[in-house]
């Protein structure tokens, strides 16, 4: 019997802002959000890549275009407030 693939296993999914910055600025791809009790959830693929991503951001061994980061923050920010989901 073939395995079902659950796609939330295949995605990176993280709430903290200046976090989903860094990956979407590290041109991981956007590909949805999820809100719950007012909190908002990024999610991004591909998976393994964000979470290497995560480890060099949380060693301070990251390194990002800061005009990338700014304007990318600035999107995630306009989805959070238009309401929207991506």
């Amino acid at each position: 019997m073939k395995e079902r693939i659950n796609m939330d296993q295949k995605r990176f999914r993280v709430k903290q802002i200046n976090i989903a910055a860094f990956l979407y600025s590290s041109g991981l791809q956007l590909v949805g959000t999820t809100r719950t009790s007012g909190e908002v959830h990024f999610e991004f693929i591909p998976k393994d890549k964000a979470e290497k991503l995560v480890k060099t951001y949380f060693a301070d061994d990251a390194s990002v275009n800061p005009r990338e980061l700014f304007a990318r923050l600035n999107d995630l920010r306009d989805l959070i407030f238009s309401g929207g989901d991506k």
